[in-house]
């Protein structure tokens, strides 16, 4: 059943439930995942402040790097 509001169209509850049901899987999801679980690059949270500086060429930024060794405290 279709009802007409204004330039709008709604449509029955049984409608949704037939869209929906159609854009389900029929059978089991499986899901591939390929890669390693340790990064090739590890980076002490100690060290963290340095190394985001030196690769984002931001070493000039003295002040800013200070504030980030005070928010991320050596744990």
């Amino acid at each position: 059943m279709m009802l007409r509001l204004g330039s709008h169209t709604a449509c029955s509850a049984a409608a949704v439930r037939e869209v929906r049901r159609a854009q389900r899987a029929d059978g089991p999801a499986s899901v591939l995942g390929i890669g390693t679980a340790n990064p090739p690059n590890c980076v002490l949270q100690d060290d963290y402040p340095d190394y985001y500086f030196r690769v984002t060429k931001s070493d000039h930024l003295v002040r800013l790097k200070a504030k980030l060794k005070r928010i991320c405290p050596p744990g």
